[in-house]
């Protein structure tokens, strides 16, 4: 029987009270904690137990989502210093372009490949399947910070391999964005006869805007945050401007997750020992995790995987190609340690919320129909995402010797 919708607090409390339990157990059987919260998510969804209502995980998780993409993305930024980050400068470039394209051309073989398996209002209309194959490409690209600091944090992770993986992950959604940005233009002249100049303009406009809020930002509440503070004081100015730049952003359309990202970059450059302001924050970084992802996964459709199985395992597996392949190649190419380019395509394959907010942009140019069988399929590729990757990426951590909880 499903909770009513009027009892938000009790939910909280269960979920939070479920994901510690979940992330014993994962952690009993060497997962990650993220692992058990997927799975305590799984059983509370409504096609499943039918323990909480769906209008309430939506209702909870547009709340918590926000808060903690914003946070993750912060703390993203947090992690680039420059006099740690120059020296891969050059490998997390082109190990960022050779996975971000790898994923969009192997997303798109991989949905051609699967052609004739979707419904006939996609594959018989050749403008039509390509728009599909364009879109779901370019969405591919996307990497899900959240699932890859969770762990990090969890293992304490630190040296070549987690510096190049949280740069490349900061550098993931912006060229994300732009690529989804190229790909939903082309789309739009195929479908529509002609470009749709606010598509071309939002790409532009998200990533600028950004940009321009995070750091200037990043510049003002740099005066307000002081390590020798009380961890409690210092909490609560950086929740009051990450929330204030968040909510910035999304007034004007911009990206907050970008805005962030680069307002902790000017923290952590420009504020000496600002390494003990990030650590402060590692108090509040389980239970935002908790939340995210337990709700996140609670969205989970037993119809919808049954009818959009098919293009949901190709989505997933042409990106995980496409990643692993990329990340080998732009890590041979600029001559990155083995350490890096072995282990670092497995810790780039989570993928959720960017993923599913591009989407919503095509919206426009597709027909109902075929919007809701793409939504689907990003669902399933998303849900299996959550359930396979974050296992991986513990594994690649620990397998490159920077897990730091077994010392």
């Amino acid at each position: 029987m499903m909770l009513s919708i009027f009892q938000p607090l009790f939910t909280l409390g269960l979920i939070l009270f479920a994901g510690y339990f979940a992330g014993k157990a994962a952690n009993f059987f060497h997962l990650p904690r993220i692992s058990g919260y997927v799975f305590s998510g799984l059983c509370f969804s409504p096609s499943i137990s039918g323990v909480i209502a769906p209008q309430q995980i939506d209702i909870l998780f547009s709340f918590i989502s926000e808060i903690a993409l914003a946070f993750i993305a912060y703390s993203i930024g947090g992690s680039l210093l420059i006099s740690r980050v120059r020296v891969l400068g050059k490998v997390i470039l082109w190990i960022n372009l050779a996975e971000g394209f790898g994923a969009f051309v192997c997303t798109v073989i991989a949905v051609y490949a699967v052609g004739d398996f979707l419904p006939p209002s996609i594959h018989e209309n050749e403008n039509t399947f390509i728009s599909v194959m364009l879109i779901l490409g370019g969405i591919s690209v996307a990497t899900a910070p959240a699932a890859t600091m969770a762990i990090i944090h969890e293992l304490r992770a630190k040296g070549p391999l987690t510096t190049t993986l949280l740069g490349v992950v900061a550098l993931d959604d912006a060229l994300s964005i732009m690529i989804f940005s190229g790909a939903i233009t082309i789309a739009s002249l195929l479908l529509l006869g002609s470009i749709d100049n606010a598509v071309i303009l939002h790409g532009v406009i998200t990533i600028v805007g950004a940009i321009s809020v995070g750091l200037v930002g990043g510049f003002i509440f740099r005066y307000f945050l002081n390590p020798s503070m009380r961890p409690e004081t210092n909490l609560m100015l950086t929740l009051g401007a990450i929330f204030l730049v968040s909510g910035l952003s999304s007034h004007f359309g911009f990206s907050p997750l970008l805005a962030n990202m680069f307002m902790g970059f000017v923290i952590i450059n420009t504020i000496k020992q600002a390494d003990d302001l990030f650590h402060q924050l590692d108090i509040i970084e389980e239970v935002i995790y908790c939340l995210f992802f337990t709700l996140a996964a609670a969205h989970f459709d037993t119809n919808v995987f049954a009818t959009s199985a098919v293009l949901g395992i190709a989505l997933l597996v042409g990106r995980f190609i496409g990643k692993l392949s990329g990340t080998f190649l732009g890590g041979t190419f600029s001559k990155a340690s083995p350490q890096i380019y072995k282990n670092l395509g497995i810790t780039l394959l989570p993928q959720a919320g960017l993923s599913l907010g591009l989407i919503f942009l095509a919206k426009p140019i597709l027909s109902a129909e075929i919007f809701d069988v793409l939504l689907s399929a990003m669902l399933v590729s998303i849900i299996l995402n959550e359930i396979i990757s974050p296992p991986l990426v513990k594994w690649a951590i620990t397998k490159a010797g920077e897990n730091n909880t077994e010392r």
